[in-house]
């Protein structure tokens, strides 16, 4: 298998602590969040549509980010595992067992290219 290559037009809302709010006692997610998932989901989906990986991956993402602006990875990647399993490309993101990732800053533009490859143990 070569792998598999994806690419998402908007950067991952970061999991965080402001990801789901309460008000008057029910759960709900920021319309931001709402946005970039629904978003993201129909990109993905458009782009692979085989059967969710049930195999141990290697991932390599590229972050392009539009600015310099501080960014938190590992909580863009923990929203960007819930999306690609949700849009059922992996079955579950347990199957991660390499991840290489890089930002890089191109102004004004953005985005996140993704390659999934079977894991080969060193």
């Amino acid at each position: 298998m070569d792998g598999i290559e994806l690419f998402l037009s908007k950067l991952p809302v970061p999991k965080s602590n402001r990801y789901v709010r309460r008000k008057g006692g029910k759960v709900f997610k920021h319309p931001r969040v709402v946005n970039w998932e629904a978003r993201a989901l129909w990109e993905l989906r458009e782009q692979y549509k085989g059967e969710p990986i049930d195999y141990e991956i290697s991932v390599d993402i590229t972050i392009i980010l539009p600015n310099r602006r501080k960014r938190d990875i590992d909580n863009m990647l923990k929203t960007l595992w819930d999306v690609m399993e949700k849009a059922g490309i992996i079955k579950n993101d347990n199957l991660i067992y390499e991840v290489h990732t890089v930002k890089k800053v191109e102004k004004g533009k953005e985005g996140v290219y993704i390659r999934i490859k079977p894991f080969q143990s060193p």
